[in-house]
């Protein structure tokens, strides 16, 4: 079956008790298992129900005792052996042995590149198990992931962004979605994602983007920071809109900074894009950032550096200074 059927049936509720997972398209495949992972595994008792081994480090018979395992206060027992298909014949036989018999209260999940169709393992998935294919996808399915992908966060992307994203990126499903992570923080509150955010975000050529500004002001680095800002103003960026990131930047971290205890990705995750039910990996990851950029600034810092954007606003926005020259100056006072 393939990722969209084995979705289906996972929603349904029908947990086979063996997977094989195959082919290349690793983040398809890490979905599916986190999709998996959600559904059997009770969070607060996935030390006990679940466990990720490798047939690099383990045999068969130490997989075949792991399923074996009661599972602690849930229906079921997740687990994830990586790279079957680096075992020996010895072990692979094992394993198809168990298949044949397989503990009902575990779900074992193979995971694999390519695999021989000929070996006894495959065959014993075939017959007694379910094996899932990941393989990367066409021009039109990479289109169709990305509009779904963007529609599960309330927003549409208009159809010139969406082929520009695409050229830009290319069809690796890893850095699509990272580039649409950002697309979704840089283009809040609005609901379509447009051409010229794609090329703000991204990027064009070798260029560098609103992002890599704002990791450079985290990372407190005027040296990184002019240039960036520089390329960004030549290259037509709003001043106004770098001057409301920045803001976001420093409001984001002077938050952080005021709760003078120390706070989990998820918590940091909430003040920096706002409440929701899930962050991806993507957020928390940056999370972190901030997290560890807050204790470069002192707290006295960070609020003069936020009166300093307020003035610097009313300055650009009054006529007092040109916009370009405020924002290299506010850049120098807040980073030197």
């Amino acid at each position: 079956m393939k990722y969209q059927q084995f979705l289906r049936e996972l929603e349904a509720g029908r947990i086979a008790p063996a997977y094989l997972f195959e082919g290349e398209e690793n983040y398809l495949k890490e979905e599916a298992l986190k999709k998996l992972k959600e559904r059997i595994i009770l969070p607060d008792y996935e030390d006990f129900n679940y466990e990720k081994l490798s047939a690099l480090d383990v045999p068969a018979t130490q997989i075949i005792e792991s399923v074996s395992t009661l599972p602690l206060k849930g229906p079921h027992r997740l687990v994830v052996v990586d790279t079957v298909d680096k075992w020996s014949e010895k072990d692979q036989r094992t394993l198809a042995s168990y298949l044949e018999n397989p503990v009902k209260s575990s779900c074992l999940v193979c995971l694999t590149g390519k695999f021989d169709r000929r070996r006894k393992l495959y065959q014993g998935f075939q017959k007694n198990g379910k094996i899932v294919s990941f393989y990367p996808l066409w021009d039109e399915e990479i289109i169709d992931w990305v509009q779904q992908r963007i529609r599960k966060e309330g927003k549409e992307i208009d159809p010139q962004a969406l082929i520009y994203l695409k050229e830009r990126i290319g069809n690796d499903l890893h850095n699509l979605n990272q580039e649409i992570e950002k697309l979704i923080i840089f283009t809040h509150p609005a609901r379509i994602i447009k051409k010229e955010d794609v090329e703000k975000v991204a990027g064009e050529g070798k260029g560098v983007g609103v992002f890599d500004l704002m990791g450079a002001i985290r990372e407190k680095d005027l040296a990184r920071a002019l240039p960036i800002l520089s390329q960004l103003l030549e290259r037509g960026e709003p001043p106004l809109r770098i001057h409301s990131l920045i803001v976001h930047e420093v409001r984001s971290l002077l938050r952080i900074k005021e709760k003078k205890r120390g706070l989990s990705p998820q918590e940091a995750s909430s003040i920096i894009f706002g409440p929701r039910n899930y962050y991806p990996g993507f957020y928390t990851d940056l999370a972190n950032h901030y997290l560890q950029a807050a204790k470069k600034f002192s707290l006295s810092e960070l609020i003069t550096d936020y009166e300093d954007l307020v003035e610097t606003e009313a300055s650009i926005k009054t006529g007092r200074e040109e916009p370009d020259a405020a924002l290299q100056r506010m850049v120098v006072n807040l980073l030197g």
